[in-house]
């Protein structure tokens, strides 16, 4: 699915894709993020190993194929999304490198909500809430 594609999604939940041998950290982010759409299917979105933003079809309610063994890892709630309604993405952002690989992509919805993702390390996800815009 092409990011310019995105525009009139509806998002019905947003999940983090978590390795589960880190997560007594409370530092720990997820490895990834998982958009679910109302209108099916689902996008995550993980750096990869060249700290650009891998971007690959979900395939909610199971793990992307790369999270191996599998019973290592598990999606969680984001603390900051669990309670946000995001709804219809009304815009996309990107921002590539100096060699035109993606590490940032920022999801701006209808009522005034953003997520960033950005690669790197690792995967570092931003929320902002409509009501703090």
């Amino acid at each position: 699915m092409r990011l310019d594609s995105l525009t009139d999604y509806t998002v019905v939940a947003v999940k983090g894709i978590y390795y589960l041998p880190e997560e007594s950290d409370p530092a720990v982010s997820p490895e990834a993020i998982e958009l679910i759409f109302k209108e099916s299917g689902s996008l995550d979105l993980t750096s990869g190993t060249d700290w650009t933003l891998r971007i690959e079809k979900g395939d909610w309610p199971k793990l992307p194929k790369w999270c191996y063994p599998p019973d290592e890892w598990a999606y969680r709630d984001i603390p900051a999304l669990s309670s946000e309604v995001l709804g219809k993405i009304h815009a996309v952002d990107k921002q590539v490198n100096g060699y035109g690989g993606l590490v940032q992509v920022e999801l701006q919805f209808e009522g005034g909500s953003r997520i960033v993702a950005a690669s790197g390390e690792s995967l570092t996800v931003t929320f902002t809430s409509a009501d703090k815009s």
